[in-house]
């Protein structure tokens, strides 16, 4: 997000902006503090207490995080509601039981005018305090505090002797064993609480891999890695907190293996992966696969690559798995410079479509134009009954085969059956099309796009159909499509491009669409959807047109109570 604080509203989805100002105006959002320059947090109440950061610089919102679970957009409505306090005062909203005080943000560069931020407060304290009374105050508040005390340890482990990672996969445990309820199971409202414990662990691993703390990373990560894969055996992991946090430690391993370990953290990391692989730590889920990966990404030399390539081999795997795997070893026999090998193995594994993939590519960029498109060709052939979808891949690569060539005939072919296909980018395939396709031609050529598109039946080609046709400007056939394909909602989508030129037309298409609307349908919900479009319809200036449709309602439906209300507010 980077936008203007005093926009937000034209930006944000309308249901959690409303959402969002309905939290602030029943007060559920407590006095934002400013934790440093233009970072401002704040407790909002929701089904649980949830803590919200917002960074503000130069009046734009360019960073947010909120600890709910909430997944289904960027934005949640605890973000939201904390933007309206943000913007309290210049947007003039009132809200209850909360004391006046000026906007957070009047100060000129986001600031709280006349008020240090916590972090200033914080700082001016310490100066303040001998280190044996900061010291009392920490170890007073890990005896008092389990979270606190979680955290303390977790950043400072490492200075204690015999850190391992038994030490923070039994910090783990811990916070796993204080969300069990008397079964020994984790319920779903607990996970989220243990996904947040269990990233302070993670962001403190992180912290310490930009510190190039290496070991500290590794043992965290791995530790997490591993209790948490357990975890899913007794826990309702329905939000995904638990999978999110093993990702999270995977994606530290996997940062720390792009970079250039000393050779002591490398070699610890490639002999846990080959543990982990050899006791099957992981079997049964993605992170199986990963820790292989993991594993070729850090072996050197033949003598680790040869252990790792046995060992794989070694390991029973299903079908869904068998070309991620024959991935990875095609990565670890390149690695260890075992390229001829590499190359034998693919050719081996055409079936595979990563291995035929490459195999085109290579031949292209030698030239080979003849073998890349004899080895596209028997992709087609073995994929088009079973993958119709990778198929057509294929396909593709014959297109960019053909204008490498030139061959305009080709290319018009395999561009005009390609722009038909569902799941396609059809935008690239038709300017492909308009520079291929003779000018005098064009029209005719869009002609018989359009035949065959209005008579191939598919929801998705009604769509593309739309689109091809304000592409093309062909605004009569687009209220053609609109009347015969689409829903109100559907008519709505494309009302901009037909509301100045056919008015009464569209609003023909809507009274159709209103009276089956209300035909096939009851309930408040469904009367306020069609009033809505008859608004729209008094919107385009076809008022007489709207009057007559709700008279003709009022008379077809008296006795819908709810119905007439709707109409009675138009």
């Amino acid at each position: 997000m980077n936008i203007p604080l005093d926009q937000f509203e034209q930006i944000i989805d309308e249901t959690i902006l409303k959402r969002g100002l309905n939290y602030f105006r029943q007060g559920l959002v407590e006095e934002p503090e400013e934790l440093s320059h233009g970072c401002f947090e704040a407790i909002v109440q929701g089904s649980e207490p949830y803590r919200v950061t917002v960074t503000v610089q130069d009046r734009k919102v360019t960073d947010y995080s909120c600890t709910c679970p909430y997944d289904m957009g960027p934005v949640c409505k605890h973000i939201v509601a904390l933007l309206f306090a943000l913007q309290e005062e210049s947007l003039g909203i009132q809200k209850k039981l909360r004391k006046k005080t000026s906007s957070p943000l009047s100060a000129k560069k986001g600031s709280i005018k006349g008020r240090k931020t916590v972090r200033e407060q914080v700082d001016e304290i310490l100066t303040h305090l001998s280190s044996e009374l900061q010291a009392d105050f920490i170890r007073e508040q890990c005896l008092r505090d389990p979270a606190f005390r979680r955290l303390f340890i977790a950043q400072f482990t490492r200075h204690l002797e015999g850190e391992s990672k038994a030490v923070y996969a039994q910090q783990v445990r811990t916070i796993l064993h204080s969300a069990k309820g008397r079964g020994g199971f984790i319920e779903w409202n607990r996970t989220a609480s243990v996904g947040r414990a269990v990233n302070d662990l993670l962001g403190n691993a992180g912290k310490n891999l930009e510190k190039r703390n290496y070991q500290t990373a590794l043992l965290i990560s791995c530790a997490v890695l591993e209790e948490m894969v357990k975890a899913l055996q007794f826990a309702d992991d329905s939000d995904g907190d638990i999978g999110s946090n093993i990702e999270e430690a995977m994606e530290i391993l996997y940062q720390a293996s792009t970079e250039k370990l000393p050779e002591e953290n490398r070699k610890w990391l490639f002999e846990y992966a080959v543990t982990a692989i050899k006791k099957r730590l992981f079997a049964g889920w993605d992170w199986d696969l990963d820790i292989m990966f993991l594993a070729g990404e850090l072996a050197q030399g033949e003598k680790e690559s040869s252990i790792l390539l046995e060992l794989i081999e070694s390991v029973p795997f299903s079908e869904y798995q068998e070309e991620r795997i024959q991935e990875i070893m095609s990565t670890i026999l390149r690695k260890s410079g075992r390229t001829a090998e590499a190359e034998e193995f693919e050719s081996s594994h055409f079936k595979n479509p990563a291995f035929r993939e490459q195999a085109i590519k290579t031949a292209m960029d030698n030239g080979n134009l003849e073998k890349a498109k004899e080895i596209a060709q028997e992709g087609i052939q073995q994929d088009q009954k079973d993958k119709p979808g990778l198929a057509d891949n294929w396909v593709d690569w014959l297109l960019k085969i053909a204008l490498k060539r030139k061959d305009q005939k080709e290319v018009i072919a395999r561009a005009r059956y390609l722009l038909v296909q569902p799941n396609r980018d059809h935008s690239h395939y038709y300017k492909i099309l308009k520079s291929q396709v003779d000018a005098n031609e064009w029209s005719s050529f869009i002609d018989d796009l359009i035949k065959q598109l209005s008579d191939g039946g598919r929801w998705s080609d009604s769509h593309f159909l739309a689109w091809i046709c304000i592409e093309e400007e062909r605004w009569n056939t687009l209220l053609e499509v609109c009347g015969r394909h689409f829903t109100l909602q559907g008519v709505a989508e494309y009302e901009k491009y037909l509301a100045n030129r056919y008015p009464e037309e569209l609003a023909a298409i809507y009274t159709h669409g209103i009276l089956e609307l209300l035909e096939r349908n009851t309930g408040r919900n469904h009367y306020q959807e069609a009033t809505r479009f008859i608004r729209r319809m008094k919107k385009l200036g076809t008022a007489a047109q709207a009057d007559d449709l709700i008279k003709q309602l009022q008379q077809k439906y008296p006795l819908r109570r709810a119905l007439m209300e709707e109409l009675e507010r138009i």
